[in-house]
C-alpha cells in the first residue's frame, strides 16, 4: 500500500533532483520498485499465479514429491523439524508393530510409509533389505546419513540387548518432545520477527523520501 499508493505523490517533488542527477540511490530505487509494481503489478500477479500452478501440478507428480521431500529435509532451522517428525513416525509405529508380534519386515514395509517422506523411505526400504540378508537395521540407517546419529545408535544398542521395540517408542517419545519445544520457540519468535521486517520496510520507505526532502532543503 505505502509503495503503490504514497510513495508515486512524492514523485512530481523529486523531478528537479531526477534532472540534475542529485537524486539518492535509495530513492530512486523507491520510485523504480513503486512505479514498477504500478505499471506492471498485473502482469506480476499472473506471472506468480501460473508459477504456483506449475508447481502444484509438479508437486502432484512422483518426482516433484521426491524432491519436495528432500528440500524439506534441507531447509533452514525447519529441517530438522521435518526430519524429527518424519523419524518419530516411523519408531513408533515399527516399535508398536513389534511389540505386538508383528515380523520385522512386514513392520518395515508399514513404517516406511508412515514416516511420510520418500527420502527416509527410500533408507527403509535398504535397511528391509539388510534385514533380509541377516544384517542389522541400524547400519543401513546410518549410511544413509539422513538419521540422527543418536538415534542410530539407540536403535544399534537395542538390537544387541534385543529391546528393539520398546526402545523405538522410546525414541519418538523423545523426538516429539524436542520438536514440541523447538516449534513452540519458533512461533514465539516469529511475532517478534515479522514485526521487525514490518519495521525495517517502513524505516526503508521514510529514509528514502526524506533524504531528497533533506537535500532540498539544504540548498534553500
Amino acid at each position: 500500500g505505502l509503495v503503490i499508493f504514497f510513495v508515486p505523490q512524492f514523485a512530481p517533488l523529486f523531478d528537479s533532483l531526477r534532472q540534475r542527477g542529485e537524486l539518492p540511490m535509495l530513492t530512486e530505487w523507491l520510485l523504480w520498485i513503486s512505479n514498477t509494481i504500478r505499471s506492471y503489478g498485473i502482469l506480476i500477479a499472473l506471472a506468480f499465479t501460473g508459477l504456483f500452478l506449475f508447481l502444484r501440478s509438479w508437486l502432484s507428480t512422483e518426482q516433484g514429491k521426491l524432491t519436495a521431500d528432500k528440500l524439506k529435509l534441507r531447509t533452514p532451522m525447519a529441517g530438522s523439524i521435518f526430519l524429527n517428525l518424519a523419524v518419530a513416525r516411523f519408531c513408533r509405529v515399527l516399535g508398536t508393530l513389534l511389540h505386538n508380534g508383528v515380523p520385522i519386515l512386514k513392520s518395515l514395509e508399514i513404517s516406511r510409509g508412515a514416516a511420510g517422506n520418500r527420502v527416509l523411505s527410500a533408507a527403509i526400504a535398504e535397511a528391509s533389505e539388510n534385514i533380509t540378508a541377516g544384517q542389522s537395521l541400524a547400519e543401513p540407517l546410518r549410511s544413509s546419513g539422513h538419521f540422527p546419529a543418536t538415534v542410530v545408535e539407540m536403535i544399534s544398542v537395542a538390537e544387541e540387548s534385543n529391546t528393539l521395540d520398546s526402545v523405538l517408542v522410546q525414541v519418538a517419545d523423545n523426538l516429539e518432545k524436542r520438536t514440541a519445544r523447538r516449534l513452540d520457540l519458533m512461533v514465539r519468535l516469529l511475532e517478534p520477527i515479522m514485526l521487525l521486517l514490518l519495521a525495517l520496510v517502513v524505516l526503508f520507505v521514510v529514509i528514502a523520501l526524506l533524504m531528497p526532502v533533506i537535500k532540498m532543503s539544504s540548498t534553500i
